[in-house]
């Protein structure tokens, strides 16, 4: 079974579970892979880079570039390790930062110049996680990590209860935590959010959860601007 799973042309995605609240709640985490026309790859909050998982990458392309989302960063030293010569990429002023990793720039409504007429990125403001969201113009996909939550299945009868109570369970839309404390300034974020709602995109690739291949814009915007 290929571990990452093909999207568009150019767009993959791997999940994995992430052990949460002491091991009591495993909760689904996406990695997700973009080829640009140079032909590198950016991964999107690196996973567990398993034997199998580095051969697919090696093989679809050079690792360019690395995002390290806020609060996604376990694995990062592990793929900085692996792909060396990838520039690592964090958003400005992230709550979450390792000593160990030395990040070679941020991430915000500037993105690198490889990127240019491919992949978008916008720092969502009013928003205290510093989150980075992606558009990818080809494939028409916009990738968020903790922005929405899309979690459809668990085998772990504790982590439903979990997902259930803090609103997150078989729902496209934010927990009820991230919607209480992340929020900082919420007229700055209905800006960013109509910003974002811009973009001609039709796919969400979600940090957690099932993929939306149909009907984004309309997800997204009852998810914050019912």
């Amino acid at each position: 079974m290929p571990a990452l799973v093909r999207h568009d042309t150019d767009l993959w995605s791997s999940e994995y579970p992430l052990d949460w609240q002491a091991g009591l709640v495993p909760i689904p985490v996406r990695m997700t892979v973009i080829r640009l026309a140079s032909g590198e790859l950016v991964v999107h909050s690196p996973g567990p880079l398993s034997p199998a998982l580095r051969e697919e990458l090696d093989a679809l392309g050079r690792v360019g570039f690395l995002v390290v989302p806020a609060a996604h960063g376990r694995f990062a030293a592990e793929a900085a390790q692996r792909y060396p010569s990838a520039r690592l990429l964090a958003a400005p002023r992230a709550p979450w930062r390792r000593s160990s990793l030395v990040f070679h720039d941020s991430l915000a409504d500037q993105p690198p110049a490889e990127w240019a007429g491919q992949l978008e990125s916008h720092l969502l403001l009013g928003f205290r996680l510093g989150e980075v969201l992606l558009f990818h113009r080809p494939s028409r996909t916009l990738v968020i990590t903790d922005l929405c939550f899309n979690v459809q299945r668990s085998a772990s009868r504790a982590a439903r209860l979990f997902f259930r109570a803090n609103g997150m369970w078989r729902r496209f839309g934010p927990s009820r935590l991230i919607r209480l404390l992340a929020v900082s300034d919420r007229a700055a974020l209905q800006r960013s959010l109509e910003h974002v709602l811009d973009w001609d995109f039709e796919r969400i690739l979600p940090g957690h959860g099932d993929v939306v291949e149909h009907g984004g814009p309309t997800a997204l915007r009852a998810a914050w601007l019912p």
